[in-house]
């Protein structure tokens, strides 16, 4: 039990201002006898201590009590969910990669469940239910009132290498115990803020983390049978770390470097290699999180595509093409075709289109030329077609201006002027390239290559797997799977993420309201005093009322 308002206690200063004025009332009756001999020689009873107290002061312990009942009430006394138990609770515990960094002995899930286990013993809910929340989540307990059974499959949990789950997919677990709205709490554990409008506890301290965040392979657009290896080490600490950084090819090694980097600084490397199929980059680093110290890196088959060209041709597209896919191109736009790329030209989009520096009317219309570009910025990092592309790569030194229709969503800009864009309806699909191969270095880098595969695997996700994928479900663990390199997602390298700038605290049915949380037992206080004071006003009334009637039968 807790007092909202303890001041109130103060109040009981007012018990001396009472018992003084009781003391100092008179409390001799005056009355006329017809005479006082018979008095004369009676002795007075010995009486004990208690008929003492109850003759004598018992109105003014009756009054003290009334003032403490009084004082009792306005201090708001209040039961807890802890003292009284009940209610409905749901545990979402966060078992993505990042709960597994190792913290003084534990990790960040173990700390978790441990925390969650101290929320079940001081809610004491009637019901509850608890979810593993990852990039797929886990119901892992049902709502129930065993709370002993719920506790043991907690207990017996394990996180997994997935990323973060999705906010809706969340919310649609939790309403499938019930509705969001029989939840008396919903608490989310975890070593970041959720994106969600409800309470969260957090676990862990800030940890040393260098990481692997990016590594591709791709084969060098000459002809030749080597391969560009590429990879990017951030630092996640608030202190500088080093380590040594070895690249792969099958199972030789090409590249050894060691690297120190600040806090929160990052660094590319890359390498040339002999052309295998599958690379590796492994980082020999001691920090708190070692799952992305190693990534893996596949150049998938070849598929055959038949291409539509229109408008100029261009040499260094046709060998970023060949690298990995069996071109065939043709002019013919009434034979069958699985892509349309238009360079330096004006087309009538449709079905899936690669359009480089060209007019698509009306998704894509000219808007003059740009003779100064402004600064670079990638607006969506986490797109597809961005991934493992640098930034600085894209550049331009002279910009075609071009203006989008509503729905095209740009991926990459220069000042207000679209670089990379891309479309996806039911009947079109196409990536916009606002860059003029002719007078661009963007042919030159590694990245136009890699941003032309992911291109061709966004417009046709039908050719197959992408060579890169993330853990989930049906790859639990980091490796090769087939022409797939499974890894870990990169977020969950920001091991030190305490805050989420998406998440924005909102008023929410799974919030409760101080009455749900709290259960006020003042009028308990305040029906004492009643009664009390009731009780001695009506003895009052009565003593006098056998006063006079005394009196009126001793009247001559």
């Amino acid at each position: 039990m807790i007092f909202l308002s303890a001041w109130a206690f103060g109040l009981l200063g007012v018990a001396s201002v009472i018992a003084l004025l009781y003391f100092l009332r008179r409390r001799e009756e005056r009355l006329v006898v017809s005479a006082i001999w018979l008095w004369e020689e009676e002795h007075e009873r010995p009486r004990s201590a208690l008929t003492l107290l109850w003759t004598k002061i018992w109105l003014l312990l009756v009054q003290l009590a009334a003032l403490a009942a009084l004082v009792f009430s306005l201090a708001e006394p209040t039961l807890t969910r802890e003292f009284i138990g009940g209610g409905t609770l749901a545990l979402i515990i966060d078992g993505s990669a990042s709960m597994q960094t190792a913290e003084q002995g534990k990790t960040r899930y173990e700390l978790a469940i441990a925390r969650a286990a101290e929320l079940i013993e001081q809610r004491r809910p009637n019901r509850l239910t608890i979810i593993q929340a990852q990039q797929s989540p886990k119901l892992l307990v049902p709502l129930t009132e065993d709370r002993p059974r719920a506790l043991f499959t907690l207990k017996a949990s394990q996180p997994t290498l997935q990323g973060d789950a999705k906010p809706s997919d969340i919310l649609e677990l939790v309403r499938s115990q019930g509705g969001l709205e029989n939840f008396h709490e919903v608490i989310y554990i975890s070593d970041h803020a959720p994106a969600l409008p409800i309470p969260w506890v957090s676990v862990g301290e800030p940890r040393k983390n260098l990481a692997i965040t990016g590594f591709a392979a791709r084969p060098v657009p000459d002809g030749t049978s080597q391969a560009i290896v590429w990879a990017r080490v951030q630092n996640f600490s608030s202190e500088a770390l080093e380590g040594t950084l070895k690249l792969f090819a099958e199972e030789t090694e090409i590249h050894q470097e060691r690297i120190s980097l600040g806090p929160g600084e990052q660094r590319s490397v890359e390498a040339l290699a002999p052309l295998y199929t599958r690379f590796r980059a492994v980082l020999d680093v001691i920090d708190d999180f070692a799952f992305d110290n190693i990534r893996y890196s596949v150049i998938p088959r070849r598929p055959q595509l038949k291409i539509l060209w229109l408008g100029e041709r261009n040499f260094f597209l046709m060998r970023a093409l060949s690298t990995f896919a069996e071109v065939s191109i043709q002019t013919d736009e009434t034979a069958s075709y699985d892509l349309v790329i238009a360079h330096n030209t004006a087309i009538r989009p449709v079905g899936a289109v690669l359009l480089i520096n060209s007019v698509a009317e009306p998704w894509v219309v000219r808007a003059g030329s740009i003779s100064e570009p402004g600064s670079l910025q990638v607006l969506v990092p986490g797109h597809p077609l961005v991934q493992h592309v640098r930034g600085e790569h894209l550049r331009p030194t002279t910009l075609s201006g071009a203006q989008l229709a509503p729905g095209v969503q740009t991926l990459i800009a220069s000042g207000d002027q679209p670089i990379l864009a891309a479309y996806r309806s039911q009947g079109l699909r196409f990536v916009y390239l606002g860059v003029d191969l002719k007078s661009s270095p963007l042919v030159l880098t590694p990245s136009f290559p890699i941003l032309i595969r992911n291109s061709i695997y966004w417009l046709i996700p039908e050719l197959g797997l992408p060579s890169e994928r993330f853990v989930s479900d049906e790859f639990a663990t980091l490796g090769f799977a087939d022409q797939t390199a499974i890894n870990l997602d990169p977020t969950e390298s920001e091991i030190n993420r305490l805050g989420s700038p998406s998440f924005v605290p909102q008023e929410s049915p799974t919030r409760e309201t101080k009455s749900q949380i709290y259960t006020p037992i003042w009028y308990l206080g305040a029906w004492a005093a009643f009664v009390a004071l009731a009780g001695e006003l009506l003895w009052y009334y009565w003593g006098v009322f056998r006063r006079r009637r005394w009196s009126y039968e001793r009247a001559p």
